[in-house]
Formats: structure tokens, C-alpha cells, sequence
């Protein structure tokens, strides 16, 4: 488990960056499924999913969007971050197995109110999957 950074309002420029990379899993995927309720076969079904134009089971999409959720609770800001909203744009779809990379970037920041802006990335294999930005305040 990694540690949530503890990242200061003045610690943090327009411009800064973090990124991480995630395998998603059947695991992860049923698991998903469990919480969430979503037990859409497209997810859960390998004989459904085949029949569709994907012919193999996806990941969530709002399984995929919740790492925006780890990048700005653990990377950026990190453990002072209160999430305000997040947009976001599926473009592709992640399956069982692929890798995602995930890179935030501070578009915006605001001293008198302690917000952000992030524009959010997610990639597969360098093309994006999902992309949106975060707005967030940083606790004191």
C-alpha cells in the first residue's frame, strides 16, 4: 500500500504532474460489480460479451474513473485533497488484463480558495481511454 503524499497548497504549481500505472483484474471487476451493483454481463459474462462488437469483457468504465479518485487522494494532492467534482470522457474501452496509465496535471490554482484544477489522462498502450478534470480543494 502506498502512502497518500501530504502535499501543501504551496507545495503545488500549475504545471505539476503525477502519474501511475494499474493491471485491472477479474477480481477487480467483480469486486466492482459487488459494490457498485453494476452486474451488466457485458462485465461479467464472457459468452455475452463475445456476441458484442468488443467480443471480450470490459472493465467498468466508472471502475476505470474511480482512479482519478486515487490520483488526486494519494498523488495529488494527496491525503489534504477534498474532491469537489470530476468530468469525465470515456473515449475507449479497458479490458480484463490491460494496463492503464494514469497522469494529472494542475491546470489551475487558486490561493484564496485552496482549489485546483487537474486535467486527467488515462492511456492504454498511448492512446487515451478515459480523460476529465478533477477539481479539488487542498485541506489545511
Amino acid at each position: 500500500m502506498v502512502n497518500p503524499k501530504d502535499l501543501l497548497l504551496k507545495d503545488i504549481s500549475v504545471g505539476d504532474t503525477a502519474s501511475f500505472s494499474r493491471i485491472f483484474t477479474r477480481n477487480d471487476v467483480l469486486a466492482f460489480a459487488r459494490l457498485s451493483g453494476d452486474q451488466n454481463p457485458l462485465h461479467l459474462d464472457e459468452a455475452y460479451a463475445r456476441t458484442t462488437r468488443f467480443g471480450r469483457r470490459l472493465a467498468h468504465g466508472m471502475l476505470v474513473g474511480s482512479l482519478c479518485s486515487t490520483l488526486v487522494g494519494m498523488y495529488l494532492p494527496g491525503k489534504r485533497c477534498l474532491y469537489l467534482s470530476q468530468t469525465l470522457f470515456f473515449r475507449k474501452p479497458v479490458f480484463i488484463g490491460d494496463t492503464v496509465v494514469v497522469q494529472g496535471v494542475v491546470r489551475a490554482k487558486s490561493e484564496s480558495t485552496g482549489v485546483l484544477e487537474i486535467g486527467v489522462s488515462i492511456t492504454k498502450d498511448d492512446e487515451e481511454v478515459l480523460t476529465g478534470i478533477a477539481t479539488v480543494q487542498v485541506l489545511i
